[in-house]
């Protein structure tokens, strides 16, 4: 939480070459992801088996170092062409040690075979009753499947970078858009409505399933962008430096994710922070410069769930 005792120029100064690899805007970033990775490392007493979910961005985790500092790690993300970009730029996709899963559905909407009925329904312009109908049913006939039941207590570390965000949301209110000026406005409400719910059931299944990777004793680390900075929220950060206080920052922040944060993250960091066990847990908050038009505040932690 110190690193907000300073301005952002300051910290983007602080990247090296030694402290990450990849693209050089990203080096705040990874500078962060890379201590709750070593914090998490440090704790552990066994070293055997990591999985990160969600590797394929831009080098967001220090891959090496993870598969320097296990006998095995396993690579997962919801497509093929990113990972297999990471790993190339950081000389890992000939290592024996490191296996990938590419196409994952970390929501089990696939085995529904939800992105075609919903997009069916579009195109046959269903009622949005029936749609909201279809959709909450599918919030319960995913917690009835499992996304990777093979891999069950597998991981001594589990890694989750910025997946909540991600998960089903965005690509379902794409396709909607272009359907949206054929339902009333009273119906386009109930359905992005309908879909908000989807999502949050959604982000406690991935929570579940992250819970369900580690070994008994394991660790878990992840991050997420939590709130996106603009014009309109930028005293936030100015707020920050003014508080002298760890116990202040972590209290501000957490109401300022309430009140600014993106929904899937808020949601995502908080019941997995309630099940954190608070001995030898680390918290960290900082800005991503994700690109030059996009800035955010980003938080995760290193722990072990109860």
């Amino acid at each position: 939480m110190r690193d907000f005792d300073r301005p952002i120029q300051s910290m983007q100064q602080a990247e090296s070459a030694e402290l990450d690899w990849g693209e050089k805007e990203w080096g705040t970033h990874r500078y962060h992801t890379r201590q709750l990775l070593e914090h998490a490392m440090e704790a552990s007493s066994v070293l055997d088996r990591a999985a990160v979910l969600g590797a394929g961005n831009h080098g967001g985790v220090n891959l090496p170092q993870l598969a320097r500092g296990f006998a095995q790690l396993t690579v997962l993300d919801t497509e093929a062409n990113s990972i297999e970009e990471v790993l190339e730029q950081s000389g890992l996709g000939a290592t024996a040690n490191v296996k990938t899963l590419t196409n994952v559905d970390y929501t089990c909407l696939d085995q529904l075979n939800f992105y075609e009925t919903w997009e069916d329904m579009l195109l046959n312009h269903t009622s949005a009753a029936d749609i909201a109908c279809y959709i909450k049913d599918c919030a319960f006939e995913a917690r009835r499947h499992e996304a990777l039941p093979h891999l069950k207590q597998s991981f001594d570390l589990v890694v989750s970078c910025s997946v909540h965000t991600q998960l089903f949301y965005i690509h379902a209110l794409s396709q909607f858009a272009g359907y949206a000026p054929q339902y009333a406005e009273a119906d386009i409400r109930q359905i992005v409505d309908t879909l908000s719910y989807l999502r949050n059931s959604l982000v406690e299944d991935y929570n579940r399933l992250l819970s369900s990777l580690l070994r008994p004793d394991g660790r878990l680390v992840m991050w997420s962008d939590m709130i996106r900075l603009s014009d309109e929220n930028e005293q936030l950060l100015e707020q920050l430096y003014s508080l002298n206080s760890e116990q202040a920052r972590i209290k501000f922040l957490f109401r300022a994710f309430g009140q600014h944060g993106i929904e899937p993250a808020v949601l995502g960091l908080k019941d997995l922070h309630d099940r954190v066990k608070q001995e030898n847990q680390l918290f960290k908050c900082w800005v991503w410069l994700a690109d030059k038009d996009k800035r955010y505040i980003a938080a995760g932690f290193s722990g072990r769930l109860r």
